[in-house]
């Protein structure tokens, strides 16, 4: 078989489970739909080695990249609207791309790749510009949130990047004195094995209409863990609504968490840090605070 049919027959299969998954998505399937978007996924890789082989940019790629996209997004709708209780506590987790540095500076040229490999929107973005970029990141300067993140206890909602539009992420729900979870997925894991990577105690959130939705962290409160040390996994606490089985975060930056799996992610940090002989006192200040919020209700 020549390339152009390998590149035809790939592009045809990826076609095919898009529109399973559209035929899905408007029966709200998801987990249906999710088989057929994953199924995509690992095609469009393919399809993308292939057309580097012809050593030219391939507008099919780009196409079809942003037609998943699209999907992915529409997933992520279903799933915001099934978590309107959960919207109630404030409470966020961010899916991050990984960083090697412990996100306190840019990753590494493996982490990139890696990134890359993934579709991460912003690492495979002609606007993203971490592999040129000198000095130590900062609030104000700063290649991606992830080079920040645990430095400066800070995160994004980030933008959406589609065929036809670049546009802010809005988290209208996230509460001062609420937690922000960051998670991130280590390369050769598995989502299920998704680890919560640090917290921050919300102390502003930032909502401007032409600019994403920021998180500013109070660093008295927020804290990092060790992800090379301690290993909590964000899918043996959080459940999609309406979907419990389902292991999936598409395409969105965040999802919203309700006050009881907070404090339970927060007590399953405690356990794993007594273990490890690790201080629990600003974690375990944590746990009163969500006890004393829990109480209320």
């Amino acid at each position: 078989m020549s390339i152009y049919e390998r590149f035809g027959n790939t592009r045809e299969q990826i076609e095919k489970h898009n529109e399973a998954a559209r035929s899905f998505i408007e029966k709200k399937s998801i987990i249906k739909a999710t088989e057929e978007i994953e199924k995509s996924k690992n095609l469009l890789i393919e399809l993308k080695n292939i057309a580097r082989s012809h050593d030219e940019p391939e507008p099919t790629v780009s196409r079809l990249t942003s037609e998943l996209e699209y999907l992915a997004i529409k997933i992520d709708e279903l799933l915001s609207k099934r978590e309107a209780g959960k919207k109630e506590g404030g409470n966020i987790a961010f899916k991050c791309n990984w960083n090697d540095k412990f996100y306190k500076e840019p990753c590494s040229l493996k982490a990139y790749e890696f990134n890359i490999h993934e579709g991460r929107a912003w690492c495979s973005s002609p606007l993203s510009k971490c592999r040129e970029f000198i000095g130590e990141p900062t609030l104000d300067k700063h290649p991606c949130y992830e080079s920040i993140a645990l430095k400066e206890m800070y995160f994004g909602a980030g933008w959406d990047h589609t065929k036809d539009r670049v546009q802010p992420r809005h988290i209208h729900s996230a509460k001062v004195s609420r937690l922000a979870i960051l998670t991130s997925r280590p390369p050769e894991a598995e989502e299920k094995d998704r680890l919560i990577i640090g917290c921050l105690y919300i102390k502003s959130v930032q909502d401007d209409h032409n600019e994403e939705t920021k998180i500013y962290g109070d660093r008295t409160r927020s804290f990092e863990i060790d992800y090379n040390k301690i290993k909590v996994k964000f899918w043996d606490y959080y459940k999609n609504e309406g979907a419990e089985d389902l292991i999936l975060w598409a395409s969105g930056l965040f999802r919203y968490v309700s006050d009881g799996t907070v404090f339970s992610i927060l007590k399953g940090i405690v356990k794993q840090y007594e273990h490890n002989g690790l201080d629990i006192t600003k974690i375990d200040e944590l746990i009163r605070h969500y006890e004393v919020l829990i109480n209320k209700k």
